[in-house]
């Protein structure tokens, strides 16, 4: 992986000549204002992105670079009359021998046909006035953006920016209220009022006069397409395979002290097959949950089939507890999925193991129609037997989520409740369900759903973030852009084959992996979030949700939060799990909102 800063040589072959390896690295910078000192403080805000930091400023532009050291060897930095700017985080994948070079070559070209990579790269131009930024396809790395005191300032992380001097932090109201639906934040915002985010896939441009703004703008470079193609089960299993173990094999350089998260479940155990094929021994880790495990011996019988060495990480909830603000910390965004802490916990134990790169298998179920998919197929099928009023497809994807879509007007203070737009969620849904340019099948409208938002705004970054905040690279093959297009254009009877899910890629799998695993029923990570909350974590949810504390942050109703926290959930929900979902939810949210906004502990 590559991260460089520089500016612009007069000729290509002199772009590069730095280190081109590191495990996280991060951005930062400003256009318009003298920055220097800021720049660096916005680095020394991220510790855990490397052990060397670079500035170089031209003009009213200032760019700055956290990386890892290799040897005696600082960040690369370079400087011509031109004065432009050129800052860069991460690489194309494959990387050749000078990728720095390829990048800014395809970039400046407009060549997007097969790039692919995780990456975030920054020019600035002095003499047009304009700064251009792009994102990789799938936003393995992340780029932040707000404008402040007439200048332009971005970086890799959040909490980067919060040193800006005068900066203010404000609560957006509407990035809650898209979280309290689905317990993270989609889109361009972010729940700092007056941050935004370049989309994943996306270029950003910007154009000053003098330092004053005339301009943001973003738009595409790449989006996924339906693209359906009749082809025989065996031929497509073959290519899903192969195209796979590519995605691995594209990632594998540099290959570090690797680690495996081992579910148990197909996607991990693939991952793992794979790099077993290509002459890996990733050290595998998998999560305890005690006698609420339910992939516990699956996770033991593959880590053992494959030759790997397993480690057996508790899931203790007082660990998670006591790790509280360093996990509200280290995540950026609120993230309020009951598996965040732990997989932070598996985090630091891959750091502990001396690891210092973890893959994972996740994204499986949003490329190959994943057990989450089946509820919506089913609901399309069987759609206007039900009694609710609203049974469109948008309704029932914002239901599937469990959190508090269709309560907002009892959870919701009526402050909360008139600042935001009705019909807000479902427009964004809308571009991806009801699209039928892009994808005709309504299970591939589903899957394009599931990973456009759940995929690039929650999954990811969240693995992403928690690696980065132990000083891990993480490596999500299922994120690869030629596996992904191939994915679109199978039947999706190859994907949800009757009540069988992954179908095809299950049919790849079946030399690799024991039958019992490929063919068994998905139940996913088990977290007993309920008994958590209720029990060990009750003191953290106390603190938090309090009647007190909900009154002073304004957005909640006390008696909702209240009733939640006694362990009464609302009358139409069955599921215990669902009430221990919904609570944990608001403790991520109270603990982003002290630790972002007030700028004091989490806990």
């Amino acid at each position: 992986m590559l991260n460089g800063l520089f500016a612009i040589p007069p000729r290509p072959s002199e772009l590069w000549s730095g280190p081109e390896e590191t495990h996280v690295g991060a951005i930062a910078g400003c256009v318009g204002r003298p920055s220097d000192g800021v720049v660096a403080a916005m680095l020394d805000a991220v510790p855990h992105r490397g052990d060397a930091v670079s500035i170089v400023s031209s003009g009213d532009a200032t760019f700055g670079l956290r990386t890892t050291r290799r040897g005696d060897e600082e960040p690369a930095v370079f400087t011509t009359p031109l004065g432009a700017l050129i800052g860069c985080v991460g690489a194309p994948v494959p990387a050749g021998p000078h990728p720095a070079v390829e990048l800014a070559g395809r970039l400046e070209r407009e060549e997007w046909d097969g790039l692919d990579g995780r990456f975030v790269f920054v020019r600035w131009d002095p003499e047009a006035r304009n700064l251009t930024a792009y994102r990789d396809a799938f936003g393995m790395r992340s780029l932040y953006w707000t404008q402040h005191d007439g200048a332009f300032w971005f970086a890799s992380e959040l909490k980067q920016l919060l040193v800006i001097p005068g900066l203010t932090r404000a609560i957006d109201p509407v990035a809650i209220h898209k979280y309290l639906t689905f317990s993270f934040v989609p889109g361009e915002a972010t729940p700092l009022a007056g941050v935004r985010r370049l989309l994943p896939g996306h270029i950003l441009t910007w154009h000053a006069d003098d330092g004053h703004r005339v301009g943001v703008h973003q738009r595409p470079w790449f989006r996924l397409e339906e693209n359906l193609t009749p082809i025989e089960q065996a031929a497509a299993a073959a290519r899903t395979g192969a195209l796979c173990r590519d995605a691995v094999a594209k990632r594998l350089e540099p290959p570090g002290n690797a680690g495996l998260y081992l579910s148990g479940g197909i996607d991990s155990s693939a991952v793992g097959a794979w790099l077993r094929d290509l002459g890996a021994a990733p050290t595998a880790l998998t999560l305890d949950f005690g006698t609420a495990s339910v992939e516990r011996e699956e996770a033991a019988e593959v880590a053992a089939h494959l030759g790997l060495k397993l480690e057996v990480v508790p899931a203790d909830p007082t660990a998670i507890m006591d790790q509280f603000d360093a996990l509200i910390r280290g995540l950026d965004m609120p993230f309020g999925d009951a598996v965040t802490g732990p997989q932070w916990l598996l985090g630091k134990a891959a750091r502990s193991l001396g690891l210092d790169v973890v893959w994972n298998g996740e994204g499986g179920d949003q490329l190959f129609g994943g057990w989450t998919s089946k509820p919506m197929v089913a609901a399309a099928v069987y759609g206007g037997l039900g009694t609710d009023e609203d049974d469109s497809p948008e309704a029932r994807y914002l239901r599937s989520y469990h959190r508090f879509y269709g309560l907002e007007s009892e959870l919701y203070t009526p402050a909360l409740e008139a600042s935001v737009t009705p019909g807000l969620r479902r427009s964004i849904l809308r571009r991806f369900l009801g699209d039928d340019t892009r994808a005709q099948a309504f299970l591939n409208r589903v899957r394009l759903t599931d990973l456009s938002l759940k995929g690039l705004h929650n999954i990811l970054p969240r693995a992403e973030r928690i690696a980065a905040a132990h000083g891990l690279d993480v490596r999500m093959p299922f994120f690869d852009r030629a596996l992904a297009e191939w994915s679109f254009t199978l039947p999706t009877a190859l994907k949800l084959h009757g009540a069988c899910e992954k179908y095809v890629l299950k049919l790849a799998l079946q030399k690799s992996l024991p039958e019992g695993i490929v063919w068994r029923r998905k139940f996913g990570m088990s977290v007993p979030i309920t008994d958590w909350v209720l029990g060990p974590m009750r003191p953290l949810v106390e603190e938090l949700l309090s009647d007190q504390s909900v009154r002073s942050r304004g957005l909640l109703q006390p008696a909702f939060v209240a009733a939640l926290r006694s362990g009464k959930d609302v009358a139409s929900e069955t599921r215990r799990r669902r009430l221990g979902e919904r609570l944990w939810a608001l403790v991520m949210l109270e603990g982003w909102c002290r630790r972002f906004i007030d700028g004091r502990s989490a806990a």
